[in-house]
């Protein structure tokens, strides 16, 4: 299981660089629409989840070092948040992907907005748009996995962290 712990890791921190850099545009924007405060709330706090959790991988179950209680505490706490997003992509994605009426409406309002009526354009719209909801349900799997993983591990390991480990196999009671 660590394999995969360590594979997911590397591929959540390449996608948690790209999402970083679009939370910084998102919140420029965010800054003139309060609405769109709370997605950016919850893509930050996946990219903190991801960095921490990284973190926890590398320096403490690698490398075995003493790590200090807030690092768990990011960990968890982002996670959380984190928890949030992987539900909210699991029920859009496999929601647009059984209704394939979605995609049309969207490309329609997108083909009239630009004012092309190619079938071609419309076409590679379509397929870009199904990539774009795989890819995201496949993120999704994988970050949700990646997070009990770590909460897994954050019980394994909670000696790292100054906490007893739990041995009740050894217990005389």
């Amino acid at each position: 299981m660590m394999t995969f712990y360590r594979i997911f890791s590397y591929f959540l921190l390449v996608i948690a660089v790209i999402l970083g850099i679009a939370a910084l545009f998102a919140l420029l924007i965010a800054l003139s629409n309060p609405a769109l405060l709370l997605s950016v709330f919850v893509i930050v706090a996946v990219v903190i989840y991801t960095v921490a959790s990284f973190l926890f991988m590398l320096n403490g179950i690698d490398g075995k070092r003493q790590q200090q209680t807030k690092l768990r505490d990011w960990v968890k706490v982002n996670a959380y948040v984190s928890i949030v997003f992987v539900v909210m992509n699991l029920v859009q994605s496999i929601a647009v992907l059984q209704d394939p009426t979605v995609f049309a409406d969207a490309v329609k309002q997108v083909s009239t907005m630009q004012q092309t009526k190619s079938p071609l354009s419309t076409t590679l719209m379509m397929n870009v748009m199904k990539a774009v909801v795989w890819f995201l349900l496949f993120y999704a799997l994988i970050l949700g996995a990646h997070i009990a993983l770590t909460f897994r591990y954050l019980k394994e390991y909670a000696y790292l962290f100054g906490d007893k480990p739990n041995s009740t196999s050894n217990s005389p009671f």
